[in-house]
């Protein structure tokens, strides 16, 4: 991997109702993607009981295959990779939709590398220490990003908040912040926001989100409508990359550092 990609980033997407609507019926491209995937996955997906359960599995493959390939490859332009040299946390373009036909299509088991996990269950490349990823799934859409620094994703929405979590688990600011409006869906953006954030910082550190959940606070960033980490220390070591998609948010956390 060349070091231009060391700063790199690649964030996709995939709706995975092609999936289920074949599971409910011929399961032609359900099949077909079945055996697409690594054995490990299989088994994981044979093991699982419930058919959203299986869909989310099975898509999490084909999106991490497509997702390492065309990011390894450089297949597709500059502007759907992100870097570190930008560091405005909103961004455009970003995440890459890939439909799962096209996953099927270009499947290339060449880039279907050994994952382990670590500890506290995040997963890695056993053999490609400078290439990382990491997975997340909300309803129908999975997400997937690939990086060549230690990164976490995360992804949430369309669906109703407790203010309770928001009391017990966010800083004063953050929770003055999302209900600084009575407008309850700016409400619900903002809940969700927050938390994919720290969702995501406690997958890219690699310690959960029991650990971390207090760890990382945000306030709004001043110089865009984005949020920023409120400690400079953590500032100084990790970067947050925010998007939105068909009402749901998703949050990446990248750091300069191993951990």
């Amino acid at each position: 991997m060349g070091t231009d990609k060391m700063t790199q980033f690649l964030i996709s997407i995939m709706d995975i109702t092609p999936l289920s609507d074949s599971l409910s019926g011929d399961k032609a491209l359900y099949d077909k993607a079945f055996k697409l995937v690594p054995g490990y996955r299989q088994q994981k997906i044979c093991n699982l009981k419930n058919d959203a359960a299986k869909c989310r599995c099975l898509a999490a493959g084909l999106l991490l295959n497509y997702t390492t390939r065309t990011f390894i490859s450089g297949s597709v332009s500059g502007s759907i990779t992100g870097s570190l040299a930008d560091n405005t946390p909103t961004v455009k373009n970003i995440p890459f939709p890939v439909t799962v036909s096209a996953a099927v299509c270009t499947y290339a088991q060449e880039y279907d590398y050994e994952t382990a996990c670590i500890a506290n269950g995040k997963p890695y490349f056993k053999e490609h220490e400078n290439l990382h990823f990491n997975l997340s799934h909300s309803g129908n859409f999975a997400v997937c990003i690939v990086a060549g620094m230690p990164c976490g994703i995360d992804i949430e929405g369309n669906r109703p908040f407790k203010p309770s979590v928001a009391k017990r688990f966010f800083s004063k600011t953050e929770y003055h912040w999302i209900y600084d409006t009575e407008n309850v869906s700016v409400q619900a953006e903002r809940f969700f926001r927050l938390w994919t954030l720290k969702e995501a910082y406690a997958k890219a550190t690699g310690n959960g989100i029991a650990a971390e959940i207090y760890a990382a606070s945000y306030i709004p960033d001043t110089d865009s409508d984005g949020l920023c980490f409120a400690d400079s220390e953590t500032a100084a070591h990790f970067q947050i990359k925010e998007a939105e998609y068909n009402g749901l948010r998703i949050a990446a956390v990248l750091s300069d550092s191993a951990f």
